[in-house]
């Protein structure tokens, strides 16, 4: 087998082409979610058409990845991948929405393999050695080391047999017809508007005030402003306990220099008034919007929506475990154990019973209502 490494777009081209007259063909991305550069960016595609390896350069200036956007977007053509959400979310952002999509982690799930890397289900279904040696490495620098070719080919070189393997189990058990449901499910993602840079969480609230907070968050969109010119993940300029601390005493900026935790090509003054500047309109902003400074910014709640919370979460409780429960039992001893947590894992059960679920494929819904029949349940306002 051939390992060729596409770096102009006429190659590209011709690759497509090819392609888009197979009946599959394997497909993997690496990429860099703010590691070593600011954002989420493509540095590999890899491609298998079931004799070559195509090592994929998006990063080359000959090439326009686009160009194979058709092909992977062809419902025609099956693209045989493994865990590929975050490859899809990546394509979706692109403005690629791949068609036709054959997820191994989602057969591998419901045929009761234990979670485990593809590394390792390759050794348990096909018995070969897979080096995954430079998983972890710098994508983005070139040029990639021959142990990164390697690598990066030996995410796709398997996968048309693992998939010809584990259609025959899943054939034997009856269940290829599910493995296709939850394929079809990619087919209705949209993952195009998700902001893949917003570090901001929830939990930053902790011990802020509404004013702090309001601060907080108008510093963090400075630092990411910063990060992006630089081409630096944000927490590589400065920690989140920073810009914190900054927020809870703006004036920590006058030791702006001495501050640790801060990346060093920002510890300069032009960088410093920048920030005094962006600190001082947050303050005079949130002033303007008369916003509390003794009041957290967590909300906390009264002792009766406290009570409310804990009524409606026994009584999702009480309903999982008359009702789902059992239904999870009968998928263990029938199915195994993995299988259960792919197909009824805890947060489904939680849906099901809120009335939240969506996508559901319809064989996880027929199962549901036999099981609820033989074991004399009431599921009817449920699915």
């Amino acid at each position: 087998m051939a390992i060729h490494y596409i770096t102009k777009n006429s190659d590209l081209q011709k690759l497509t082409s090819n392609l888009q007259g197979l009946k599959e063909f394997a497909i993997d991305l690496e990429f860099d979610r703010n590691r070593y550069r600011y954002g989420f960016n493509m540095c590999l595609m890899q491609v298998y058409d079931g004799t070559d390896c195509y090592l994929v350069d998006p990063l080359s200036e000959g090439l326009d990845i686009q160009t194979i956007f058709p092909a992977i977007e062809n419902p025609e053509v099956q693209k045989v991948v493994f865990a590929f959400g975050e490859d899809l979310r990546l394509l979706h952002s692109l403005g690629c929405f791949p068609k036709n999509l054959y997820d191994l982690d989602a057969a591998t799930s419901l045929l009761n393999y234990q979670p485990a890397s593809l590394t390792n289900l390759i050794k348990e279904v096909l018995d070969v050695e897979v080096n995954s040696s430079s998983q972890q490495s710098n994508w983005w620098k070139r040029p990639l080391s021959e142990n990164q070719k390697q690598y990066a080919a030996d995410d796709v070189i398997y996968l048309l047999d693992f998939k010809a393997k584990l259609n025959q189990q899943a054939e034997k058990q009856g269940i290829l017809d599910w493995i296709r449901q939850e394929n079809e499910v990619f087919d209705y993602l949209d993952y195009s508007d998700e902001d893949h840079n917003n570090l901001i969480k929830e939990k930053d609230k902790k011990d802020l005030s509404v004013f702090e907070w309001f601060i907080y968050r108008r510093l963090m969109d400075f630092f990411d402003v910063k990060a992006r010119e630089l081409n630096k993940p944000m927490y590589h300029l400065a920690s989140k306990k920073v810009v914190s601390d900054l927020a809870r005493n703006p004036k920590k900026v006058y030791s702006w220099k001495q501050t640790k935790g801060v990346y060093g090509g920002i510890k300069n003054e032009n960088f410093k008034s920048q920030l005094q500047s962006a600190i001082d309109s947050a303050i005079h902003e949130a002033k303007e919007k008369g916003l509390s400074t003794s009041r957290k910014a967590i909300e906390t709640m009264t002792g009766e929506e406290y009570r409310a919370m804990r009524n409606e979460q026994n009584r999702i409780n009480d309903l999982k475990n008359k009702l789902l429960s059992p239904i999870q039992d009968r998928l263990i001893s029938d199915f195994g154990k993995h299988a259960k947590s792919f197909i009824l894992p805890n947060r489904l059960t939680k849906e099901i019973i809120t009335g939240e679920t969506e996508l559901m494929p319809d064989y996880k819904a027929k199962l549901l209502r036999r099981y609820a029949e033989e074991l004399e349940l009431d599921l009817s306002d449920y699915v």
